[in-house]
């Protein structure tokens, strides 16, 4: 008499999953019907070109999918066989090697689904180009909710871009709950950096090779505290606006709110001495200047500026042009003489930044203000300094918003800001920039799971791509915060 064990619960589920992971293993090995385009897959990483440093791209299959494969095949010859239900994720040493092998070439990849009616569908194979060209190693960013309610949890975050290693640099449960914002650093060095916190513990703190400042920015002789800053290439001055910011809502559909200033100025900080230096051509109450940065050489000070209008009444007549003005760094002087490089006659221009080599200036703009993240039709621009010419940067732009950008210190990478998702959250994608300033398709930054972005409720504010791992500890910047009395600077 044959005798039967019995199987507990989870004993039946396990091998009913084996039996139908080996059912879809069979239907996937056998022919499928080919479907002459390439998979829908997100994120989208169909015909992009990365650089050979980045993490795995792993993605997932859209659709009716109850299982999936792909066949990655290098130029050199190295082929890699990926399964799941409907994600594709790589193992990190294998997708390492691949890259290092094929740096300068390209990478095929075929996938193939099963649907739940179990048919097979054998897609149009789709092409990775691995550029020689390496991006920094680490994006810095904060996390912020895209609501119009008071902040509530905000950090500053940085991620190893090599690898899917987070880590936080500041949060501020750590600091009373307050508004941390304005990450900066110098030539993308984690070893100098600044940022502000407002309300509780309000200063502005500069960390310089794990010495940490805090400074009282506002003085008689300006409107607020340090904005939106901008070291310069010698690490010795900062750039930064100085804003009287106002917003409002919107009650109209397809627009939510306005930013705007009252006033605004550019001066620029001494970090040696504390003080504050300006020029009347930039200290008026005729312009509303703001958004400066500094050539890589360092020998002019970009910035935007618009004639004063009344405010808000103006909101949507307001338009900034791009301007400059020469800087002498050894004596510490803000020229007279400006230079206007773009001008607002229809569109508004804001956040200048040179690439590093000097050859581009690439900016945002949208119809009208200086602060073009709650615009839709907000788009990267980019000047060919050689010639004053625009480079033509449709490929980087979206139907939505593309407002903030940073530039990799090869001047080959760029990470942009971008809602084009969903038109609520901000997220960094990297376009390599080729010698002619040529931009490829964009591309998400990579996470371990694919699904994450679905589940995550935070937009990225403010993406800095930054040379190495910011070693500073959160809570030598708490101790900082609670214990420094904060050092008033002086304006010369």
């Amino acid at each position: 008499m044959k005798t039967f064990s019995k199987l507990s619960p989870a004993g039946c589920i396990l091998v009913l999953s084996a039996f139908f992971f080996s059912s879809c293993v069979d239907k996937m090995s056998m022919p499928g019907e080919s479907c002459a385009r390439p998979p829908l897959i997100f994120p989208d990483y169909t015909d992009v070109s990365i650089p050979v440093n980045i993490a795995p791209l792993n993605f997932r299959v859209e659709g009716d999918v109850k299982a999936c494969s792909a066949t990655v095949r290098g130029e050199d010859g190295q082929t890699l066989r990926l399964s799941g239900r409907n994600q594709l994720v790589f193992k990190a040493g294998e997708w390492k090697k691949l890259l290092k092998g094929n740096a300068g070439k390209s990478l095929q990849i075929s996938v193939s689904t099963l649907s739940g009616k179990g048919e097979r569908t054998d897609w149009q194979a789709f092409t990775i180009h691995i550029s020689a060209d390496p991006i920094d190693s680490h994006l810095v960013y904060r996390l912020i909710e895209p609501g119009y309610e008071k902040w509530h949890i905000v950090g500053i975050y940085q991620r190893d871009i090599e690898t899917f290693s987070e880590k936080v640099i500041i949060k501020n449960d750590l600091t009373g709950y307050n508004c941390i914002n304005c990450h900066s650093f110098c030539n993308g060095d984690p070893q100098q950096m600044m940022l502000h916190m407002r309300a509780t513990y309000g200063a502005t703190y500069i960390a310089l090779q794990g010495d940490i400042q805090k400074l009282n920015t506002r003085t008689d002789s300006t409107i607020s505290n340090m904005t939106y800053p901008y070291w310069h290439p010698s690490g010795r001055y900062i750039t930064t606006s100085v804003n009287e910011i106002r917003q409002f809502f919107h009650s109209v559909k397809g627009k939510k709110m306005e930013v705007f200033d009252l006033e605004s100025d550019v001066i620029v900080y001494d970090v040696q001495t504390q003080t504050i230096l300006s020029a009347a051509s930039i200290l008026t109450k005729d312009a509303y200047e703001t958004f400066p940065s500094f050539s890589p050489e360092g020998d002019w000070l970009y910035f935007c500026s618009a004639p004063a209008l009344p405010m808000p009444d103006s909101y949507d007549r307001i338009r900034y042009n791009l301007c400059r003005v020469p800087f002498d760094a050894v004596q510490g002087r803000i020229g007279s003489s400006i230079d206007t490089l773009v001008r607002a006659d229809v569109h508004s221009a804001s956040f200048p930044r040179l690439s590093p080599d000097g050859r581009f200036l690439m900016y945002s703009e949208t119809a009208y203000g200086q602060f073009p993240i709650w615009h839709k039709d907000a788009e990267i621009r980019m000047i060919n300094l050689s010639d004053g010419s625009q480079v033509d940067m449709s490929l980087l732009n979206s139907e939505d918003t593309e407002s903030y950008h940073s530039w990799s210190r090869n001047s080959r990478w760029v990470v942009i800001s971008s809602r084009r998702e969903n038109g609520l959250y901000t997220l960094p994608y990297f376009a390599h920039i080729d010698s002619a300033g040529r931009p490829s398709k964009p591309f998400l930054l990579p996470q371990k799971n694919p699904d994450d972005y679905d589940y995550l409720l935070h937009s990225f504010n403010l993406p800095e791509l930054v040379t190495g791992e910011v070693e500073i500890s959160p809570y030598a910047l708490q101790h900082a915060a609670k214990k420094l009395t904060a050092t008033q600077v002086r304006f010369k």
